[in-house]
């Protein structure tokens, strides 16, 4: 089997779909510079037999070709790492006896203040969530679009409250079923059941979510929705929602408003709110979905604390 199918295979059974393309990208991009600066191929048998041939300092030759390039340090960086990764998959498999590129030097670049919404943003948004938008297309389609907007905003309102008050990525929100929610009169919670590195992990719903969600939830029955995605398009065949369609409508809701959001922009202005409710450090990282070495560094933060946390939202203002 050629040794990126190999790859591929080994990426596939720790990683989600998104990572799986970007490492194989990468060491594509690698594999194919390097039987190009070596005149031969690159596989299992010959790594076997000469282990030497891929080493540190041909890493390094990679690197400087990429500086040359003037990539950019994250895109190199990008880059390390996927063959860090990649150099794993060679140790497990028993294929190269070290790392190749485990000592190579990630430059790290100091890390900007992250952007989320200011409480006058926030309040801005959440009220203009409240009234139907006027979304005209065209004039053929006028009258349809006017019978929606008032069903579009409800659901469109959910996810807009969900993502800032949950902090879910875009893609975990279009994944979620409907038997993924759980609402209760004074708590809830979603299951993701694929979070960053497919590492599934369940949310709290606090009640601006709940309320949201439950307006949702009483339309889809009222108008007999059978799709078992949780939020879906209500234009056409009631099919699942894609993150572009998400953030589209976001862009729409930016330019309105005059407030610049993304669901990146939410998900930030959620652990500042959890922050500022004085949720510990180890406690954001687990609700957040970080990735299990980051919240074992912080530590292992109790059931009731993430309960706690979660319920320290019900005090923030939603119009």
């Amino acid at each position: 089997m050629n040794l990126l199918l190999k790859f591929q295979k080994y990426l596939e059974d720790n990683n989600g779909p998104v990572s799986v393309r970007g490492y194989l990208s990468d060491v594509r991009i690698f594999i194919t510079w390097f039987e190009k600066a070596k005149g031969y191929e690159l596989t299992e048998e010959r790594l076997k037999k000469e282990p030497h041939i891929l080493n540190k300092a041909v890493i390094d030759s990679f690197v400087k070709k990429l500086h040359a390039e003037k990539k950019a340090l994250n895109t190199i960086n990008r880059h390390i790492s996927s063959l860090r990764v990649f150099g794993h998959f060679l140790v497990d498999r028993e294929i190269a006896p070290v790392n190749p590129a485990q000592k190579v030097e990630i430059k790290r670049l100091p890390l900007p203040a992250p952007r989320g919404l200011s409480d006058d943003e926030r309040y801005k948004l959440e009220n203009m969530f409240r009234k139907p938008w006027e979304r005209l297309t065209n004039k053929t389609e006028r009258v349809r679009e006017l019978i929606l907007a008032p069903k579009l905003i409800v659901r469109d309102r959910a996810i807009f409250i969900m993502l800032l008050y949950t902090g879910l990525r875009v893609s975990e929100l279009t994944a979620l079923d409907v038997q993924d929610i759980e609402i209760k009169k004074r708590s809830g919670k979603a299951l993701v059941r694929m979070g960053k590195g497919g590492q599934p992990r369940e949310v709290g719903l606090p009640r601006q979510v709940r309320e949201a969600l439950q307006e949702w939830l009483d339309l889809r029955q009222e108008l007999s929705i059978k799709d078992s995605a949780l939020f879906v398009d209500l234009k056409m065949k009631h099919t699942r929602l894609s993150p572009r369609t998400i953030q589209n409508m976001l862009s729409e809701a930016a330019e309105r408003s005059g407030v610049a959001v993304t669901p990146h922009v939410l998900r930030h202005t959620y652990a500042y709110m959890l922050r500022r409710n004085g949720v510990q450090p180890e406690v954001r990282a687990r609700l957040m979905g970080h990735s299990i070495e980051m919240a074992m560094r912080y530590g292992s933060p109790k059931e009731e604390e993430l309960n706690k946390a979660v319920d320290s939202l019900d005090s923030e203002t939603s119009f």
